[in-house]
């Protein structure tokens, strides 16, 4: 089983998706969350009784004692280094998640494209995988999660307000499955 260490908006885009991340255990992934990202994620959207988006508080304490996301901290001297230097280039959230994905091996699940950048330079080499990519995989699990990935993506578009770049080698995938408005 190989780490996945999630950032801040990653996180909302497939918590609005999904409307919550129980789907995260079909996937064949240990899951990770970190300090900065549990301390910058406080609130998403879902759809009031009215149709009409509202704020919701996280709960993270749940998600972590159901053990679908595993908290994590950056505790290792280089850890805290690069942390540090990232910080200087990426959010909170996505360098101290680069950080410890550097050292541990992990895999950054991130849509930022700066955080995507920094992950590539020789001096770091973190796969990442995006949002767009982990649908991909766990609508290929069956049918039924195949047959939610329109109203998935719908979410997160209008919930989240995230869609993949133009230039996204995911959008075309993506774009398949939105809805036409």
């Amino acid at each position: 089983m190989s780490g996945r260490i999630i950032d801040c908006c990653s996180l909302i885009n497939l918590f609005t998706g999904w409307g919550g991340l129980r789907e995260l255990s079909s996937l064949n992934w240990q899951w990770y969350l970190c300090e900065a990202v549990l301390r910058e994620t406080e609130y998403t959207r879902e759809y009031g009784k009215d149709g009409v988006p509202v704020l919701v508080a996280l709960d993270f304490e749940q998600l972590t004692r159901s053990k679908l996301l595993q908290p994590i901290a950056a505790v290792s001297d280089e850890e805290l280094e690069d942390y540090l230097d990232f910080a200087s280039e990426v959010d909170d959230g996505e360098a101290q998640a680069l950080a410890i994905a550097k050292h541990r091996g992990f895999t950054l699940l991130t849509d930022d494209r700066k955080a995507m950048r920094l992950a590539a330079r020789p001096d770091v080499l973190v796969a990442t995988v995006s949002t767009a990519e982990v649908l991909q995989v766990w609508a290929s699990l069956n049918q039924d999660n195949e047959k939610r990935l329109r109203e998935v993506i719908n979410r997160i578009e209008t919930l989240a307000r995230f869609t993949p770049r133009l230039d996204s080698p995911d959008y075309a995938w993506w774009s398949r499955f939105r809805e036409q408005k």
